[in-house]
């Protein structure tokens, strides 16, 4: 910051911070705010939870908490060993839809895996997340229209040069953040390939292809020198490839260490497509890590087995199975229960979703007209608005039968 200049920031009664931030129930190594901890709030002052205040659900919604006045950042009395947390100050933050861009298919490549289905299938329902309701400082509010911003541990964003004109603020994620998987979880050697790791979704066993004479195997050198060293993960890794078809590089992850091959091996337990569990203990479990070892989550792998099976069941789809796991790595708890709670269940019915497809496609009828003129891309766009709307509930095929119904026009 001193290098590039400096923005006041203000400071008040009522912060807003991430309900990541704060937990009523920490595991192990969690160094953010929690019920009589202490920690520091970026660039400010150290604060202490006192109190917290519940919803009728139970639901924490409110932290009161204390500051030291002595403890400003830069300058105040030093206050060594605490987690540090982002905050914006509630009366002055301002209101602005935040949009999540990421890849618009959930396999790297979409077309060798289709198995007689259509392109579509593989289309990623979370390609778009629109945040509508967060909150950013009031200072970008000043800043020239070009202007890009690095939302700190969110990614990078650009301010929309069509939507985000005048007071209303939109940003859109032109680049995410480099995870943290590496050092948490044994990272994916995918990115060697040019492939990426959170997506490496299996749709169909396959047992992987015999690389060419000289072809990189992509593997860690360093997972390589520990397996070298336990010929229990040297046996698993070459079980995991030819026995269960898991990819190489899949393999690598799981057996650079005996506690991520362990939680592996808890999940199989419960679930026994070994390409499906071992994209959710590569990709999707890296999400929820946040510095946490597997060791140190609030479920096992057991647990993720279970969500695995719950998906493979039909109780609940993919999308909305990952706020389950989200809620896991929070809270912990049985996946089945939190489907229920949530009210996530996978829903088929075309009673029930019916309308909500009509509501997208009359919320959007230039892009209906758009679409049955030929420009068939738009057919992603109302799949993601109704699965959005059902809060990742909808059955994926089923939504896309009734727009093809309502539309008239396969895409």
């Amino acid at each position: 910051v001193p290098r590039e200049g400096s923005r006041p920031v203000p400071f008040s009664r009522e912060l807003w911070i991430e309900r990541a931030d704060f937990s009523e129930h920490p595991p192990k190594g969690f160094r953010r705010l929690v019920p009589g901890g202490e920690v520091r709030l970026r660039y400010g002052y150290v604060i202490r939870c006192d109190e917290v205040v519940k919803d009728a659900d139970g639901v924490v919604v409110e932290g009161r908490c204390t500051y030291d006045p002595e403890t400003l950042a830069g300058g105040g009395a030093p206050r060594a060993g605490l987690g540090t947390i982002h905050w914006v100050a509630a009366p002055d933050a301002l209101d602005a839809e935040v949009r999540l861009y990421d890849r618009l298919f959930t396999v790297p490549r979409p077309e060798d895996v289709l198995a007689g289905g259509d392109l579509g299938d593989n289309l990623n329902p979370a390609s778009l997340i629109v945040m509508a309701n967060a909150k950013v400082e009031p200072s970008v509010a000043g800043d020239a229209p070009d202007t890009r911003y690095q939302f700190e541990r969110t990614g990078y964003f650009w301010r929309d040069p069509n939507d985000g004109v005048g007071d209303r603020l939109v940003f859109n994620r032109i680049v995410t953040l480099k995870d943290n998987w590496g050092k948490t979880l044994i990272a994916s050697a995918a990115g060697q390939a040019g492939v990426s790791a959170e997506l490496r979704v299996k749709k169909i066993p396959t047992p992987p292809k015999t690389p060419p004479p000289g072809a990189p195997t992509h593997v860690s050198e360093e997972r390589e020198e520990v397996r070298k060293s336990d010929a229990e993960l040297a046996a698993r890794m070459a079980r995991y490839q030819s026995e269960l078809h898991v990819a190489i590089e899949d393999a690598d992850v799981l057996t650079g260490s005996r506690e991520v091959a362990d939680f592996f091996e808890a999940a199989l337990a419960e679930h026994d497509d070994a390409v499906v569990v071992a994209g959710w203990v590569v990709n999707d479990v890296r999400g929820v890590l946040d510095g946490r070892t597997p060791a140190e989550l609030p479920f096992d792998g057991a647990a993720l087995g279970r969500l695995a099976a719950l998906v493979a069941g039909g109780r609940v789809s993919r999308r909305a199975a990952k706020d389950v796991l989200a809620e896991m790595a929070d809270r912990g708890g049985e996946p089945g229960d939190i489907v229920a709670r949530l009210g996530l269940e996978k829903v088929s019915d075309s009673d029930v979703l019916g309308p909500i497809v009509d509501d997208v496609l009359a919320a959007w009828p230039d892009k209906v007209d758009e679409y049955r003129a030929g420009n068939s891309k738009l057919f992603g766009l109302f799949v993601g608005e109704v699965m959005k709307a059902s809060k990742g509930a909808a059955d994926p095929k089923r939504v896309r039968a009734l727009i093809l119904d309502r539309i008239g026009v396969r895409s």
